[in-house]
C-alpha cells in the first residue's frame, strides 16, 4: 500500500523537492554576498526545512531524540551511519545551533541548485576519492577550521549510503583525521533509521509514510585516549543502537 500511495504523491514531492532547490538558489547566492554567513545560514536552514517539509507531504515523518544536553561553546564532532541523501538535512536541523559542516564528495558542488553553491561557501570539506591524499588534506584543513570557530563537523565514516539500512563497517581514516585536527571538540554520535526506505526504489516512487528516527547518543571525550579505540566505541554504540530501532519496528 506505501508504494502504491507513493506513485499518486511522488510527483507532487518531485515538484515541491525542485521548487525547493530552485526558488533557494537565488535566495542562498544573494544572502551570501550580501549579508554573509549568517544570513546565508539562516536561509540554508529554511530551505532543508522546506525539503523536509516536502518530504511529509507524502507522510514521513521524523522522530529525532536527543538522549544528552550538547556542550555548548566547544567545537563538536557529529558521527553518524549513512542511509539517505536526506540525513543531511535532518543533521542540519539538529545541530543548527551549533554550526554543522559536512565532508562531501566534490561531485556535489558543482551542478546542483542551491546545494552545490552552499557545499562551496559553508564551510565544506570537499574530498575527491579518487586521490586520498588530497582528501586527507582537505579533511586535516576542514578540522583545524572548524575546531578554531567552535563549529561541529559532521561526519559518515561508512563513505557510502546503507541502501539497504544495513550499516556497513567505518573506514576510521576520516574520522581519525577529524580527531586529530580537533582536539577540544567532542564527540556526538548519532543513529539514522528508516530514511534509507525513503529512496529504496530509486526516487520513483517514494512510499508513502515512512518513519525516520534519529537519535543522539551519549556524548564522548577524546582527549588522552586512542583514536582507533575511539572510532571502534562509537561504531558499535551507533550499531548497538540501530539494531535496537530496526528490531523494534519491525
Amino acid at each position: 500500500m506505501n508504494k502504491v500511495l507513493g506513485y499518486l504523491f511522488t510527483p507532487l514531492f518531485v515538484l515541491l523537492f525542485w521548487s525547493v532547490l530552485l526558488v533557494f538558489h537565488p535566495l542562498l547566492v544573494a544572502a551570501y554576498y550580501i549579508g554573509g554567513y549568517s544570513p546565508h545560514k539562516r536561509v540554508l536552514e529554511w530551505m532543508n526545512f522546506c525539503i523536509l517539509w516536502a518530504l511529509r507531504v507524502i507522510g514521513t515523518r521524523f522522530d529525532v531524540v536527543f538522549n544528552v544536553s550538547l556542550p555548548r561553546g566547544r567545537p563538536l564532532i557529529v558521527v553518524s551511519n549513512h542511509q539517505s541523501m536526506y540525513d543531511v538535512p535532518l543533521l542540519l536541523l539538529a545541530f543548527r545551533k551549533h554550526h554543522p559542516k559536512f565532508i562531501s564528495k566534490v561531485e556535489l558542488s558543482r551542478g546542483i541548485p542551491s546545494i552545490s553553491f552552499a557545499l562551496r561557501h559553508m564551510g565544506s570539506a570537499l574530498i575527491n576519492r579518487r586521490d586520498p591524499a588530497q582528501a586527507l588534506s582537505a579533511i586535516e584543513e576542514f578540522g583545524r577550521t572548524t575546531e578554531k570557530l567552535n563549529h561541529t563537523a559532521c561526519i559518515f565514516p561508512e563513505g557510502t549510503r546503507a541502501r539497504d539500512g544495513r550499516m556497513k563497517p567505518f573506514k576510521y581514516g576520516g574520522l581519525q583525521t577529524l580527531i586529530s585536527n580537533m582536539p577540544n571538540a567532542a564527540i556526538v554520535p548519532v543513529v539514522i533509521s528508516g530514511s534509507w526506505q525513503i529512496l529504496r526504489y530509486n526516487f520513483w516512487p517514494v512510499p508513502y509514510g515512512i518513519r525516520v528516527k534519529v537519535r543522539v547518543l551519549a556524548v564522548l571525550e577524546h582527549r588522552n585516549r586512542d583514536a582507533k579505540e575511539v572510532c571502534s566505541t562509537v561504531e558499535e554504540m551507533i550499531r548497538s543502537e540501530l539494531e535496537s530501532l530496526q528490531q523494534s519496528s519491525r
